[in-house]
């Protein structure tokens, strides 16, 4: 198995370095399509906006985007000269003002989702949901670089979340082109006495067999902790072993139009220290 479309979203032009170099290298690996994706999302307009301030504001909001998004496709672009791999550009003019909108619409067809992990700091215009609405909605794997740090080297050491759920297996099954490819593998699975019935005696060994019928030579590692939570044991193992990927289901729910989050995934989300393949 193998990823041929990938597209990568270049709106955090903050992290832009860091998202070319590791959707470059990870097309590079996988022989694919990469696609670069900026949005150019519509106006947000504000019921207190004056209809004297609103033109001045829509021409700023305008030439923000078109300017980004100029620098985008000349660092894309350039980085896919040097690398000699298969692209394309892509520019969005969406009629929403959510740039996860336009993500989403362009993702659809692909085999793997890049972006970056949110940065409150950066000044990108990206809404502060955009990582959890690409997970939720897209229906695709979405790898998110950290918003600090430079990744080249990804699918090497692989820690996998693993619990035997439905949000769990996608990701393990999503992740295979990267499995595949990694020199090593764990399936962690935290905590697995407070689930025993279904961890049985050797939790994760069956999803071990399963992977390795795709030739993939991977460790189960039980993990019990002194209830940290899953997500801090994951990022701390992950540490530990100097992995450079994550793979965890996300495990969520809409309400009121937000996403609310269980534990392990909103503390992976706020704060990973390596790339992390999320599936919901």
């Amino acid at each position: 198995m193998t990823y041929k479309t990938i597209v990568v979203s270049l709106n955090n032009v903050s992290r832009s370095d860091a998202l070319l170099a590791a959707s470059m290298a990870i097309a590079a690996k996988h022989d694919a399509h990469l696609i670069g994706l900026y949005v150019i999302p519509a106006v947000r307009v504000y019921p207190e906006m004056s209809m004297h301030a609103a033109p001045a504001v829509m021409d700023a909001y305008k030439v923000f985007f078109e300017e980004h998004a100029a620098a985008s496709e000349k660092a894309f672009k350039s980085a896919a000269r040097k690398n000699g791999i298969e692209t394309e550009w892509r520019k969005a003019e969406i009629s929403s003002p959510n740039i996860a909108d336009g993500v989403i619409e362009h993702g659809l067809q692909a085999d793997l989702i890049i972006a970056s992990q949110e940065n409150e700091d950066a000044n990108d215009g990206v809404e502060p949901d955009f990582c959890e609405r690409i997970v939720m909605e897209s229906g695709r794997p979405v790898l998110l670089i950290p918003k600090d740090g430079e990744f080249t080297d990804i699918g090497e050491n692989i820690i996998v979340g693993w619990n035997a759920t439905r949000e769990a297996a996608r990701a393990v099954f999503d992740a295979i082109p990267l499995l595949e490819q990694s020199q090593a593998t764990r399936l962690i699975w935290v905590d697995p006495q407070i689930t025993r019935q279904k961890a049985g005696n050797l939790p994760g060994s069956e999803m071990a067999v399963t992977l390795a019928r795709h030739g993939i030579n991977s460790t189960a590692e039980a993990m019990p902790t002194d209830r940290i939570g899953q997500g801090d044991a994951l990022l701390n193992r992950a540490a530990d072993l100097g992995a450079d990927l994550i793979v965890m289901g996300a495990y969520g729910h809409s309400r009121m139009r937000e996403f609310v989050f269980g534990g392990a995934t909103r503390t992976v989300l706020d704060h990973m220290t390596v790339p992390v393949l999320m599936s919901h």
